[in-house]
Order: C-alpha cells, then sequence, then structure tokens
C-alpha cells in the first residue's frame, strides 16, 4: 500500500498563507524639503485710529453788496472836471452798498494823508457854513500821500479848492486832497497807499498852508472821522453803509 505524506506540502506552503493574510500598511513619503512658510505665525489684524480733526470756518454773513468796484481806465469830461461827480454804475448792482473798513485797508493799504499832522480846523458847520473835510496842518511844501490805493479821477485847479486832486479807490468812496501847492500826479494814473500826490500850499480860499482832506461817495461828502481816527492816525474799524435815495446817499457807520 502506497502512502503519502500530506504534512510535508502543507508546511511548504504555510508560509505563503500567512503572508497574504497579512494586513498592508501605507506609509506616506517624507516631503522633499520643509516650507518654511508653514512655520511662520499669521501676523495680527492692526486696524490703526486716526486723529479725528475739527474745522471751523468764521461765519461771515452776507451782504448786500461787497465793495469789489472796478474803476476804469478812463473817465469822462465831467468826472475830471468836478469834485462832486456821480459815480456811474457805483448802484446798478444794489441801492446799497457795504465797505467794512479793516478789509478794505487790508486790500488796498493805508497811510495818513499827511504823517505828523495835527488838525486846525474839524469837519462840520463852522460860522454858518458847512467845512465838508477836515484841515490838516504840518508846514509849508509838505508831502501829501494817497489814503488808499486808488486811480486819479482828477488833478487841476478848481476855485476855491486851490490845486486839488481826487482818488477813486475800489471801496466805492474817492479821498479828496486840495489847496495843494503842488499835484504831483495825472488823472488816470494809479497810486498805491502811501505813494507822494501832492505838496501842501495855501492855493484857493486858504489862510495857511495845509490840506483840507475830504472823503465823498457818489459825488457826496461824509465825516472823514467814520474812516480815519485823526488823533492816532489810524483806519477805523467800522463798516460803512451807503444806500442811495434818489439822488442822495445816506451814510451810516457801525
Amino acid at each position: 500500500m502506497c502512502r503519502y505524506n500530506l504534512l510535508g506540502p502543507f508546511l511548504l506552503i504555510l508560509p505563503f498563507l500567512f503572508l497574504g493574510c497579512g494586513t498592508k500598511k501605507t506609509v506616506s513619503a517624507p516631503p522633499l524639503w520643509d516650507d518654511p512658510l508653514a512655520k511662520i505665525d499669521p501676523l495680527p489684524t492692526y486696524q490703526p485710529t486716526l486723529p479725528v480733526y475739527t474745522v471751523t470756518f468764521p461765519y461771515r454773513p452776507v451782504r448786500d453788496i461787497e465793495a469789489r468796484i472796478v474803476i476804469p481806465e478812463t473817465f469822462s469830461a465831467s468826472e475830471t472836471a468836478y469834485v462832486s461827480s456821480k459815480h456811474k454804475g457805483l448802484f446798478d448792482r444794489n441801492s446799497r452798498l457795504v465797505v467794512e473798513l479793516p478789509v478794505f485797508g487790508r486790500e488796498a493799504g493805508y497811510a495818513f494823508p499827511l504823517p505828523g499832522a495835527k488838525v486846525i480846523s474839524p469837519y462840520g458847520r463852522r460860522s454858518g457854513r458847512m467845512h465838508t473835510g477836515i484841515d490838516l496842518k504840518t508846514r509849508a511844501n509838505d508831502t501829501i500821500v494817497a489814503a488808499f490805493a486808488g486811480v486819479v479821477r482828477m488833478s487841476k485847479r478848481y476855485g476855491a479848492y486851490g490845486n486839488v486832486i481826487v482818488v477813486r479807490h475800489r471801496s466805492g468812496f474817492e479821498t479828496v486832497y486840495s489847496h495843494n501847492v503842488k499835484n504831483l500826479v495825472k488823472v488816470g494814473e494809479y497810486v498805491s497807499a502811501g505813494d507822494p500826490i501832492a505838496l501842501t500850499g495855501r492855493t484857493g480860499r486858504a489862510t495857511t498852508e495845509h490840506l483840507h482832506f475830504e472823503v465823498r461817495v457818489n459825488g457826496q461828502y461824509f465825516d472823514p472821522n467814520w474812516v480815519i481816527d485823526f488823533q492816532n492816525y489810524t483806519l477805523k474799524e467800522n463798516t460803512l453803509v451807503f444806500v442811495k435815495n434818489g439822488n442822495a446817499v445816506k451814510v451810516s457807520v457801525s
């Protein structure tokens, strides 16, 4: 009888059975290099607090018309012939004209018309007659200067005024300088505040060498003390209001 040994072949295949039944483990390959950015902590979010500024602009009320008068390069025959001459077009836009002297002084400059002078005759009535300006005295042949920047409207000999100069300003009013021994400027010339325009004299109706100084608007005179402090030689801080009423102009100050 032939016997087969079954144990031998079984032992031969036994290792392969264990290998086939084993558990497969997957291992990830290491990275080729480390990412340096991955190790950096994220930056904190920064929101700066910006400063807050409060800007306040000074309130300035709107005027009926601010004084920004265009002065023509030439004047009519009547404008160059008479001290009391209408200012053509002055009240065309509005019957009310406002002049803030501090503002006007900064724009047009200011100079006392006869430096160092004293008042020898004030504005107002005297001996039953109206004195339409202020008389200032220093000495004969002293230099008279323009009080503000402007254009010479009149420069000639004119009756009781003697040699007279009228300067028109962008404020709308005019300044008058009379009894001059000599006028130094001509019609149409531009003058700055402080420019020499004449020399003091006693031409016309005058008893001594002096400057007769006036301020006028639309040909009408008004009190120079509303414009200039003649004791301290300074420009007043007044606001002038001119209101046209027919052929006349009402002047008030605040």
